[in-house]
């Protein structure tokens, strides 16, 4: 007689700093740059080659592990989840210090790699690859931020309901995590977004996003000399289709693909697709 078994419950909607989604465990390495700690995600048994290196940032209050549902592209690249020092210097801004701590020799990056940025870590990727146009490969945008002047301030604003303290959280913390993954996220990536943003600090939240509101580099992507893949959501209510094609549009030789019913996370909602998408730009341009 054979016991019943009974599906996983589902998680919770406001998940503890150390409860970890199915689906989202990953390998991790705490390294040390610039004397202050960032988290580096690994997948088990994945490529090692240097030569094959992604490295990916991601948004405002998430880290690498955002990135876990990519997994089936770590079988032919060596895929680096990079997550930003949770308590930024006041030295610097976010975004100075994640640049300084990019080109420092504690990073262990190789000379030239693929670059993945996501929301606020697209902010990132493109400041470095204006800087460091001869490191990165291949660069690839999702739900870029460019400008404050392409992005809607009342959704990005909605973005930090997720770090609400409890009680709060349980009522708003969900509604902006759907919002931002849009309806076909997973329970689980919708508990993730939560999970992770709820580590950092109010103070380091708002740090960041004032980089976000202080950003602006629409007039610098004419001179981008980087094969470049944009990737957006149709459904992205933080940045509209319409800023993703201005950024595209101004990025020479750049590529904008839409991935429709997608919000602000295809890469987590779409992931089938995104994966398609991301693996064959990678193909052509850093074979």
């Amino acid at each position: 007689m054979h016991e019943a078994t009974h599906p996983p419950a589902p998680p919770r909607l406001v998940p503890e700093p150390e409860d970890i989604q199915r689906g989202y465990e990953l390998a991790c390495e705490q390294r040390l740059v610039r004397g202050h700690p960032i988290r580096l995600f690994t997948f088990p048994g994945s490529n090692l080659n240097a030569s094959r290196t992604v490295l990916c940032l991601p948004g405002l209050g998430a880290s690498g592990r955002s990135f876990a549902p990519m997994r089936p592209l770590a079988t032919e690249r060596r895929l680096l989840l990079w997550t930003p020092t949770q308590q930024t210097p006041l030295t610097h801004t976010p975004l100075q210090w994640n640049l300084a701590a990019l080109e420092h020799p504690d990073a262990s990056l190789p000379e030239r790699f693929s670059l993945v940025g996501s929301s606020f870590g697209s902010l990132i990727s493109l400041a470095y690859a204006l800087a460091h146009p001869e490191r990165i490969k291949a660069l690839v945008l999702v739900s870029p931020v460019a400008s404050v002047h392409r992005v809607r301030r009342w959704a990005l604003a909605l973005s930090t309901l997720v770090r609400m303290p409890k009680p709060f959280a349980y009522l708003f913390a969900p509604t902006a995590a759907r919002v931002l993954g849009g309806s076909h996220l997973p329970p689980e990536g919708r508990a993730e977004i939560v999970r992770e943003a709820r580590r950092l600090s109010p103070l380091e939240l708002l740090r960041r996003l004032q980089d976000i509101l202080a950003a602006d580099y629409l007039d610098d992507l004419e001179r981008l000399r980087v094969p470049t893949l944009v990737v957006h959501g149709a459904r992205d209510l933080l940045v509209p289709l319409s800023y993703a094609r201005d950024v595209a549009a101004r990025i020479p030789g750049s590529c904008l693909e839409v991935i429709r019913g997608a919000s602000h996370l295809p890469y987590m909602s779409h992931t089938e697709a995104f994966n398609a998408l991301v693996g064959d730009f990678l193909a052509r341009h850093d074979p």
